[in-house]
């Protein structure tokens, strides 16, 4: 745990950093009716490091059944402090009816928190045959 101290109107504060946090923005989505076999437009989620001093590194990012990562700017390399990185994520149903994930993105890493999950919903609606 890293410490910082600061002077405030003549008192000393010291506030503790707590360690790698991630935060996932949004970190619920339902991408609504969806035509089976068709794809959502892409959803983008926000990842950032909320720690003021340590690097966040992914060991893996995984999309649940029906849903898949179409663009991955997070894994690779170790998340900064303060930074951020993009994700886009497609809702993909197979057969019509409703579909929640409540494990729709997992985000496992070096952070405190980890495994982060992103809950993801949707339905599945058969297409017009006209």
């Amino acid at each position: 745990m890293i410490l910082a101290t600061a002077i405030v109107a003549g008192h000393s504060v010291v506030a503790a950093d707590q360690g790698p946090m991630l935060k996932l923005k949004p970190d619920k989505h339902d991408f609504g009716k969806v035509t089976a076999t068709d794809d959502s437009a892409p959803l983008t989620v926000t990842v950032t490091n909320k720690s003021r001093s340590s690097a966040i590194t992914f060991t893996s990012i995984v999309a649940a059944d029906t849903f898949s990562i179409q663009s991955d700017k997070c894994s690779g390399s170790p998340l900064a402090p303060g930074r951020s990185c993009k994700l886009e994520v497609v809702f993909h149903p197979m057969v019509s009816g409703k579909v929640n994930a409540p494990d729709g993105l997992t985000f496992t890493d070096s952070a405190q928190n980890s495994p982060q999950k992103v809950e993801l919903d949707g339905q599945g609606t058969v297409g017009s045959f006209l």
